[in-house]
């Protein structure tokens, strides 16, 4: 009888240590990936769209036998620049990931400066060049030279010689501005003048005023939301249909109850997924597709790819950062959730721009 039972215990103890091997073989290592979205505020609609598209990614991944498991921490950072260097600080010290993920220009450069420092890699979708210069930097956003191969022809279509632009006071709407300026400049085109206003402006009415003793052809609209809306009914109140106005950006960010302000107006703006991606989205979410939606999807999916086709170096769990960014330099004609992708050696992640019109309530895209 000791003897069964001994044997017994044997096996048990056997099956045991078995299990506890299983247990230790399907045990991944973990690679935490930090996403910082403006969940509340003025873009939180946009930030929460934003944080199903990196579901999205992340559930595809999460059905395929991956050497590492994956886990997104999502971050509300207020589209604020305090806050974002706070979020990617506690990113990095406290939860220890190996990415951050950003939305925007206004967060973007801190977002991508604080995870430089920690040799973090960071992902944006923001309307700047400047943004890549740190080593770990990328960004994956339809750049302004873009834009400007469909604004041009636009203009010259509709016989515009002279223009104005109105756009609000951040870093990459700066830049936008310079390079739109240098283009149109080149093409024949004259810009009049260019008006900057506070993100907090809601009465333009004075500067419009002004800008009509010009005598503009059109108006190029890159004023963010929430002055967007109210800059529009101005413009419409005072000009009567007289000018031209031309989205650059801004129309498909306001909230679509306000897309029948524009009927009939031209927008130009960055891709946020093809049709494929933006029915998927909307079959999930019950919701359209957003600005930055297939960009970080994209963002993401790039770089769980990277992190599973990058050699892990001797003694190490998972592979270094550095060597990730360099086979994320290695990405060329990907199909991506907006297209057909590169990642160039700046580390720009470049991708066509739409020309669109609003009709109906909603902007319909003109493809040319």
């Amino acid at each position: 009888m000791k003897k069964v039972i001994l044997s017994l215990c044997v096996l048990l103890a056997l099956g045991a240590c078995k299990e506890q091997k299983k247990a230790q073989i399907k045990e991944k290592p973990i690679i935490k990936i930090g996403a910082e979205l403006p969940l509340s505020g003025e873009y939180a609609r946009i930030g929460h769209a934003n944080q199903q598209a990196i579901l999205m990614a992340l559930e595809k991944w999460q059905n395929k036998n991956t050497k590492y498991k994956y886990e997104v921490i999502f971050e509300d950072d207020q589209m604020a620049t305090s806050r974002a260097a706070m979020v990617a600080n506690k990113f990095i010290n406290v939860d220890k990931v190996k990415g951050i993920i950003s939305t925007w220009g206004i967060v973007g450069p801190v977002v991508a400066d604080v995870a430089d420092k920690n040799q973090v890699i960071s992902m944006a979708c923001a309307g700047m060049k400047e943004i890549v210069k740190p080593y770990y930097s990328f960004n994956h956003f339809t750049q302004d030279d873009k834009l400007a191969e469909k604004l041009v022809p636009l203009l010259k279509e509709k016989g515009v010689r002279n223009v104005v632009f109105a756009y609000t006071a951040a870093a990459a709407y700066d830049e936008k501005a310079k390079v739109m300026e240098e283009k149109l400049t080149q093409n024949g085109i004259n810009v009049l003048a260019v008006e900057r206003y506070n993100i907090s402006e809601t009465d333009f009415r004075v500067s419009i005023r002004k800008l009509e003793q010009l005598n503009p052809d059109a108006y190029i609209d890159f004023v963010m939301m929430p002055g967007t809306v109210n800059f529009i009914k101005q413009f419409n109140e005072i000009t009567q249909g007289k000018r031209l106005l031309i989205g650059l950006h801004v129309f498909n960010e306001m909230p679509s109850k306000y897309w029948t302000m524009v009927e009939g107006l031209y927008s130009v703006r960055d891709t946020n997924g093809t049709a494929e991606f933006s029915r998927a989205f909307q079959e999930r979410t019950g919701e359209d597709n957003q600005p930055c939606n297939g960009n970080h999807y994209d963002n993401l999916d790039l770089l769980i790819w990277a992190f599973e086709n990058t050699p892990v170096k001797e003694g190490k769990t998972v592979p270094d950062t550095k060597d990730v960014v360099e086979k994320l330099h290695s990405i060329k004609n990907w199909s991506g959730a907006v297209g057909k992708i590169s990642v160039e050696d700046s580390g720009l992640i470049n991708s066509e721009a739409i020309l669109e019109i609003y009709q109906d309530g909603k902007p319909v895209s003109i493809e040319e």
